[in-house]
């Protein structure tokens, strides 16, 4: 992988930063990537990572072979839920400036790990990538998804399994980079009997994919009371978003898949794998046309969403998805409760696509309870502390996945004194 800065901000940077990075990064990429090798993606491999079947393909990687991957810094910037977004600067709408952040799968760029920092790699035959065109797409089974999610999630799911299976036999305290708290992973050592009978591979992707998913919670929390990866730009907006934690959780599963295919190799091999991957996931769940796919989004205006408001308004998203699991069942035009319009209208494309995928959240693997060997630690900061942040302990800023129900049902509470009760529904 491309060594990344270890410190900094997650925003781009100036032009000047950039350019320098690139250059490093070109001077420094020569001759270090292996050859990729598996770039499909396999229909009974995709059925299996989404729990649509029992089938599983594992590798055996030797250990001396895992490789030492960077946490992703940056967080990609997507997207907001709705269509034709208005904005407004200082209280005044811009005229002709509207977000149309809704694609189809043929709209739908390249991959790349860490995307936020340029990055070439003389291997990769894809040449300079620096557009990965993200967006909300439509899928009949699987709802609204949203592309920057899966992918900020899939490679947190990588340098996270990675990470643990270099210390799975000694337990070790991971930090991740900051979002409006510090924070950690204390991990504990596992049993070497439960490492012999299960995979030391498979057990460690499997944890480091629970631990994803936590912190990708945390990333919806944290949001709500004020965090905003770019300063000046908040996103309560997206916070807890209808799509939001269902294309965490999708991330976190596909990037699990590569790596347990042998696909994970290098960075190249695995932003090509992701590339086959994303497509066969939103093939599987029957993704619609980008036409489709704007009809869905405003059929349901005045409903999940309120076009007559303008970015950055916080009550431009109405309904919030705050159920964490363990099941994360799709929302979807045919689950849609009667908006002020009437009912919701399904698409046709949709007949006949099958029931909708819910995914399960394993909170364990084959008896192993994950939070018996990993917490996930949050020591709030200031801001976030300011904005109201409902701590758990009085006189304690430090956080952990258990404290989530609590506060998630706070921010529930919340939303529903603006929007009503059943906001936390579709």
């Amino acid at each position: 992988m491309t060594e990344r800065t270890p410190h900094g901000s997650p925003w781009r940077g100036s032009w000047l930063t950039a350019a320098l990075l690139l250059a490093g990064l070109v001077l420094g990429c020569e001759g270090e990537h292996w050859q990729g090798r598996h770039f499909r993606a396999a229909d009974e491999d995709v059925a299996a990572a989404l729990g649509d079947t029992s089938h599983q393909h594992d590798i055996e990687l030797p250990e001396r072979e895992v490789p030492d991957i960077p946490y992703a810094r940056a967080l990609r910037p997507c997207c907001l839920f709705g269509h034709d977004l208005k904005v407004k600067v200082v209280g005044v709408t811009v005229p002709g400036v509207e977000i149309g952040n809704v694609l189809g799968l043929a709209d739908v760029g390249p991959h790349r790990y860490d995307n936020g920092f340029l990055s070439i790699t003389t291997s990769d035959p894809r040449g300079f990538v620096d557009d990965e065109r993200n967006g909300l797409l439509y899928t009949c089974r699987g709802g609204f998804v949203d592309t920057a999610h899966i992918r900020d999630n899939a490679d947190n799911t990588l340098a996270l399994s990675f990470a643990v299976a270099r210390n799975i036999y000694r337990g070790a305290t991971i930090e991740v980079p900051p979002q409006g708290a510090a924070m950690r992973v204390r991990l504990r050592a596992l049993p070497p009997d439960t490492i012999e009978r299960y995979g030391w591979l498979r057990l460690s992707v499997a944890l480091a994919q629970w631990i994803a998913y936590q912190l990708s919670i945390w990333h919806e929390i944290t949001t709500w009371y004020g965090f905003a990866s770019v300063e000046g730009f908040p996103e309560k907006n997206s916070s807890f978003s209808p799509e939001d934690l269902y294309s965490n959780q999708l991330g976190a599963r596909i990037a699990g898949a590569i790596i347990l295919s042998g696909g994970a190799r290098s960075d190249t091999e695995y932003n090509l794998n992701m590339d086959a991957w994303i497509a066969q996931v939103l093939k599987r769940l029957r993704v619609v046309s980008r036409e489709d796919a704007q009809r869905a989004v405003q059929g349901l205006d005045g409903m999940w969403w309120d076009s007559s408001r303008a970015v950055p308004d916080g009550m431009m998203v109405r309904h919030r998805r705050t159920d964490t699991g363990p099941l994360l069942r799709p929302w979807t035009l045919e689950t849609a409760s009667p908006g002020p319009k009437g009912p919701v209208t399904p698409l046709s494309a949709c007949r006949g696509a099958g029931p909708p995928l819910v995914l399960r959240v394993e909170d364990g693997w084959n008896g192993v309870t994950f939070r018996d060997y990993a917490t996930v630690e949050f020591e709030v900061g200031d801001a976030v502390a300011a904005a109201g942040f409902p701590f758990p302990r009085p006189g304690s800023r430090l956080v952990n996945q258990d404290d989530f129900p609590a506060v998630t049902a706070v921010v529930r509470r919340e939303n529903a004194r603006v929007f009503g009760d059943a906001a936390d529904r579709p």
